[in-house]
């Protein structure tokens, strides 16, 4: 996993830990953790690649929303690595130079917002199972329970 790259850069050390670790599935009864083998369809790159048009289209578009903590720059170098049941995306921030990690962050179902989230993974899976979650995801969210089922 450790010669993936996207956009040029290595994957983020924590993502690849906790992939090697946990492989593909859901964090937390919620959220989809792309897998990190590259020939799954529902892997960083291939899933990835698919939600990085999305976000592409509906920037060029106008109607990616970026308050409360982003703009078109940011956006414009997000990656997505996960995605809630309820439609929102976890991306990396890829305009930083190639690291061990990346700033995370949330964007709101239908593009709604663009929320910091996190600077690792670990990091943001505290944060969704603490009261945190609401400004990760929004205030209508509880926090999850630290669970993972594999798919």
């Amino acid at each position: 996993m450790s010669s993936v790259r996207i956009a040029g850069c290595k994957l983020p050390e924590s993502y690849c830990e906790f992939a090697a670790r946990h492989g593909y599935g859901r964090f937390g009864g919620l959220v989809i953790i792309y897998s990190g083998v590259p020939e799954h369809p529902d892997s960083v790159l291939a899933q990835g690649a698919r939600v990085k048009g999305f976000i592409d289209d509906a920037t060029a578009e106008g109607w990616f929303e970026f308050e409360p903590d982003g703009d078109e720059m940011v956006a414009s170098g997000l990656y997505p690595f996960a995605a809630s049941e309820n439609g929102e995306y976890f991306v990396w921030d890829l305009n930083e130079k190639c690291g061990d990690e990346y700033s995370i962050y949330c964007i709101g179902a239908r593009m709604a917002g663009l929320r910091y989230a996190a600077e690792s993974m670990g990091e943001l899976l505290e944060k969704l199972c603490s009261a945190s979650i609401k400004d990760v995801m929004g205030p209508g969210y509880t926090p999850l329970l630290p669970t993972f089922e594999g798919l």
